[in-house]
């Protein structure tokens, strides 16, 4: 078991109400998974999105089961999920708490700590970090982009 820790920041020019509402949408965020392959939205808290991964000379789909566990508008949300694929399973928890700039806008602190098991764990930390970081960037950097057009 291979476990990895990630945090990041950022700043929009949008209210929290607003970031919030987009980051809790599942169509939303999943239009910033890169690689998604299908998305099946349960509820707003619920859903499932396969994704198509790989790293190193591992590639296929994963099935990833997210839930919004935790939520208090328009400042904090917890989401987890626990995904399965090409012989390695997942668990991911996040959050996401949302403050005040002294610009007017929103800024926006994450974590994730996420556990990786079976074949891709065996790829060694460095390997696993570096393509973790590069796939979490791109969502967060989209999901930036996003809240930005839409204000």
């Amino acid at each position: 078991m291979q476990a990895l820790h990630f945090q990041g920041e950022f700043n929009v020019k949008a209210s929290k109400e607003k970031v919030f509402d987009i980051l809790m949408d599942p169509k939303e965020t999943s239009q910033c998974m890169p690689d998604l392959q299908k998305l099946e939205i349960k509820s707003p808290d619920d859903f499932v999105a396969i994704v198509r991964a790989g790293v190193g000379f591992i590639k296929g789909d994963f099935t990833l089961h997210f839930n919004m566990v935790d939520k208090n508008p328009p400042t904090h949300a917890k989401l987890t999920a626990r995904g399965t694929g090409m012989g390695s399973t997942l668990d991911m928890a996040a959050v996401m708490e949302l403050s005040d700039t002294p610009e007017g806008g929103t800024s926006m602190k994450w974590v994730a700590d996420v556990n990786i098991g079976g074949k891709i764990a065996s790829l060694g930390q460095r390997i696993l970090d570096g393509q973790a970081e590069k796939i979490i960037k791109q969502l967060f950097e989209c999901l930036q982009k996003r809240v930005e057009s839409v204000v």
